[in-house]
């Protein structure tokens, strides 16, 4: 691909590359792993509980056996469970969607950098954006994942794409309302985050007047704003209009998703996830590599040019996806997925710096030093010296990052292009190569598979209660399809399965997981409830 950005990659062909080369490398073996929890349990549940649902209830999301769901809105749940019926209930079909959706942030970014400054180094700082988004570990890890983190990124560059090119064309103010409908069904106290941004950086931008005429790009004809957010009404009607819908059906209820599962995770902590600044940060520092180095540059390039739209509108999002996820007293690990978008703009200023004029020298130099000790740790792990790590992924990302750093280093630009594209190959081989290693959903090693006691309840009638004792398990539940019971304070008195770690007095074991940790036993009925 032509990184100098050429007459040949404008329009939609260097995006559509991108995207197709992101498929490439995030949709493989998607499968090859159970579902995780809780969301992926929750998710799945969810969307074959709501899509068996006939007429307008198609529209409301619940669980199993019917019961509302009010801690989200079912657009993601539709499709998937639009995908199950056509597909199965296997993993991959649960996760092809969100997978699919996920992948549109890379074109999105690359077009949303294109528009910031429509000149050649433009161009060339956002295909070295859209090249750093789609190779980042976390954005396509979590991309893949049947969570809603991936799809609202994309729903997000969607938004914030086109009110800016609305300023050209009022036309792509539709396209910014479709973003908003996407966020109102996804996560929809996110759109007054998002839209908190596009207002604090259009302030900024007046009071920068006076300096924007440096802004070499051509300027448009100004385009009335109530036009521009008449269209964007427009696109965002059919979020406005569930919401509304929601809100008449279900009542105060329809609340809980902009307070209590919303709102509320920036001042309370909840489902006891609570975690601090540093939690972002850390996810931040552990998973940008190998372009977090090229983060220094993006800034100092930014700063310079914050009088102009482009290092503006970089600087904005970055801080306003900062000040949407750092404050949050409810933390998650892929809370800090907001971030990437913003952080993929400034590295991708660095990288279109560093193949433009070789600088900063020091970081294709620390690329080669890490790549060779990649190679060592990988060939340790080949000769069974060590199994932390996947051998093949970490020689493939060993040989990108020296074989990139070396040529990146290289005094003649078109060295330090094909540098950059051994570095990119190497890097998008090791993430292929870990997913086909099923190592790549790494919090399944601390729990147990629930697939085997799983497959001996669905052979169970319908009527017999199984009941769960320990954790909530909602992958548990997907996998036996059925809605599973917590065990209280006492074992209920009627005939029961029972999965549990410990040994119940007059029970009869049935099946245990592969560790052998947890079993399934069948409990006859007692005359009174018998104490744990």
């Amino acid at each position: 691909m032509n990184l100098n950005g050429s007459g040949r990659t404008r329009g939609l062909l260097a995006p559509l590359t991108l995207w197709i080369t992101t498929l490439a490398v995030w949709l493989p073996w998607l499968g090859n792993v159970p579902l995780r929890d809780w969301d992926e349990g929750i998710v799945a549940t969810v969307a074959r509980a709501t899509s068996q649902q006939t007429g307008l209830r198609w529209l409301l999301a619940v669980k199993d056996a019917g019961e509302p769901y009010l801690n989200k809105p079912p657009a993601l749940h539709w499709l998937i469970g639009t995908s199950i019926q056509s597909w199965g209930e296997g993993e991959w079909a649960v996760r092809a969607v969100p997978a699919l959706v996920s992948t549109l942030a890379v074109p999105l970014l690359v077009l949303l950098r294109r528009e910031l400054s429509r000149d050649q180094s433009g161009e060339r700082s956002a295909l070295a954006a859209g090249l750093v988004l789609m190779t980042l570990l976390p954005m396509a890890r979590h991309g893949r994942l049947a969570m809603l983190d991936g799809s609202l990124v994309s729903c997000s560059l969607m938004l914030w794409l086109g009110w800016l090119g609305s300023r050209r064309q009022s036309r792509w103010a539709v396209l910014a309302g479709l973003g908003c409908t996407g966020v109102l069904l996804l996560k929809p106290p996110a759109l007054i985050g998002f839209a908190a941004i596009i207002v604090a950086i259009g302030v900024l931008e007046r009071v920068s007047q006076q300096h924007l005429s440096r802004d070499p790009q051509p300027r448009a004809p100004s385009i009335p704003i109530s036009r521009r957010f008449g269209l964007l009404l427009l696109g965002a009607s059919p979020g406005l209009a569930w919401h509304l819908w929601h809100g008449w059906w279900r009542g105060l209820d329809a609340l809980l998703m902009w307070g209590g599962q919303g709102l509320s995770r920036v001042t309370t902590v909840v489902e006891g996830n609570q975690g601090s600044w540093l939690v972002p940060i850390t996810e931040v520092l552990e998973g940008g590599w190998p372009w977090l180095l090229l983060l220094p540059a993006g800034f100092r390039w930014a700063w310079h040019h914050r009088h102009e739209r482009a290092g503006l509108w970089e600087l904005g999002l970055l801080l306003g996806s900062a000040a949407l996820v750092l404050p949050l007293r409810t933390q998650l690990p892929w809370y800090s997925h907001l971030l990437w978008p913003a952080i993929a703009l400034l590295c991708g200023e660095g990288l279109s710096q560093l193949l433009a004029s070789g600088k900063p020298r020091w970081v294709p130099l620390i690329w080669t030093g890490l790549g060779a000790g990649l190679l060592l740790a990988g060939s340790m792990a080949l000769l069974g010296i060590t199994d932390a790590v996947p051998a093949a992924s970490v020689l493939s990302a060993g040989a990108g990052l020296l074989m990139g750093g070396l040529w990146l280093r290289a005094p003649i630009k078109t060295r330090r292009c094909r540098g950059l594209l051994l570095l990119v190959v190497g890097w998008s081989v090791a993430l292929l190569s870990l997913w086909h290693s099923r190592l790549w959903l790494w919090e399944l090693n601390e729990t147990w598979d629930p697939r085997p006691i799983a497959a001996v309840i669905r052979k169970l009638p319908a009527e017999d209660p199984v009941v769960l004792q320990g954790p909530t398990r909602p992958s548990l539940g997907w996998y036996a399809g059925r809605p599973l019971r917590r065990l209280q304070s006492e074992r209920p008195s009627e005939r029961h399965w029972l999965i549990t770690r410990k040994t119940p007095a007059s029970c009869k074991q049935q099946t245990m997981s592969l560790d052998g940790d947890w079993q399934l036993w069948l409990c006859p009925a007692t005359s009174a409830s018998t104490q744990n």
